[in-house]
């Protein structure tokens, strides 16, 4: 007898998915990340409570999603956070004895989710006889970029970035006009909250083994420092990588492109986004966690431990649990009344002139990369770039 396969659910309900819910005792925001495990999906589900509201943030982990004639189902285990550390889940006991007697804290629901391509209806019943709904929409991240730019010779681009003031902006250089995502989500993963408690311990103790320093995970510092040498060496982070420096942006914009394709009629343009990092720092608060935490994007400055690399590309990262990054600056530059991103597009056919520059700058990839694969690249630059 074989066994019967579990039927698919559709692509478009992998990924993330952000809205407001509505339950019994209370309402706030949701957000909810889904993604491809072997042959099911699994995810997590956030429940933020309303501002002003006396209620606990809960979490709940999807282990499986079946597909049925009605939209799909699933069981969700919940769990509360501590009160006074987000990160920290806690029995439903610990967290009653703070909020007042008539929040109760369920720890089991049975949810129905139907969706389309861009919408999602959720609705549950809870172990403790509650119910609730949420209506959620996603953005296709994968869409081009919405950033209008504003195109510029080389020559241009450098009276540009004289002008600014120092240290205000920060720089990231792109081979082409990609929207903006971190590593973690460009691998088609949403589930920080079982990348942050699951997949980080792993990767914990994997680098334990091949470095000096033993990484404190419970010490953001340090445990920052632990991802940024990870997303250096390829492993996938929910960082995204800027510099203070628009020269060492132009560099890794230009860095793969052969001069050979540089030459072509119809080369294109590489792109430098240049963001405010001052004003946004100033208006918006730097969470250094990913999960479970309300949606962010946060400008993180890590210890330069055992990362070489970090200290000559003047580099920092953002930190942010978001997938659609962009539509997220958006939102808050229309709160604020502020532009925070700019996107400045270089012609390719620049390539030869930015790089002989940049190396007599002191910007190559042995500079940036020290050790042999640095000092390789930079020789094959100076030596076999025809």
């Amino acid at each position: 007898m074989t066994k019967a396969k579990r039927p698919k659910l559709p692509a478009p309900l992998i990924g993330q998915w952000t809205g407001e819910f509505h339950a019994t005792q209370w309402a706030g925001d949701i957000v909810i990340d889904l993604e491809m495990r072997s042959d099911h999906t699994v995810g997590s589900a956030m429940l933020f409570p309303r501002e002003g509201l006396n209620a606990p943030v809960v979490v709940g982990r999807i282990d499986e999603i079946y597909l049925g004639a009605d939209g799909a189902f699933t069981t969700i285990l919940l769990q509360p956070t501590h009160p006074k550390n987000p990160t920290q889940l806690v029995p439903p006991h610990q967290v009653q004895e703070v909020f007042p007697p008539d929040i109760r804290i369920a720890t089991k629901a049975q949810a129905r989710i139907r969706w389309n391509g861009t919408n999602m209806e959720v609705e549950w019943n809870s172990d403790i006889g509650m119910q609730g709904s949420a209506r959620l929409t996603r953005n296709d991240p994968n869409r081009p970029s919405d950033i209008l730019s504003t195109r510029m010779s080389w020559d241009a681009f450098k009276r540009h970035v004289s002008r600014l003031e120092t240290r205000k902006f920060i720089f990231r250089g792109q081979q082409k006009p990609w929207r903006l995502r971190s590593h973690f989500h460009r691998t088609n993963r949403s589930d920080l909250f079982r990348y942050t408690f699951d997949d980080l311990a792993t990767l914990h103790r994997h680098l334990s083994a091949r470095t000096k320093h033993i990484f404190n995970r419970a010490d953001s510092d340090e445990f920052g420092a632990l991802l940024h040498l990870a997303q250096h060496h390829g492993f996938p982070t929910p960082l995204i990588d800027w510099t203070y420096s628009p020269y060492v942006a132009a560099f890794f914009a230009f860095r793969h492109i052969p001069i050979a394709a540089s030459k072509k009629r119809n080369a294109g343009y590489i792109r430098i986004f240049q963001f405010d990092q001052a004003q946004w720092r100033e208006n918006t608060p730097q969470i250094p966690i990913t999960a479970p935490v309300r949606p962010h994007f946060s400008l993180m400055e890590f210890l330069a431990i055992e990362n070489e690399r970090l200290i000559p590309q003047q580099a920092l990262s953002a930190l942010t649990n978001v997938d659609d990054v962009e539509s997220y600056i958006k939102f808050v530059e229309q709160t604020w009344k502020h532009q925070y991103v700019y996107a400045i597009d270089i012609p390719v056919k620049e390539r030869e002139t930015v790089m002989n520059e940049l190396a007599l700058m002191g910007i190559t990839a042995g500079s940036l990369f020290p050790g042999l694969d640095g000092a390789c690249e930079e020789l094959r630059e100076r030596l076999f770039a025809q």
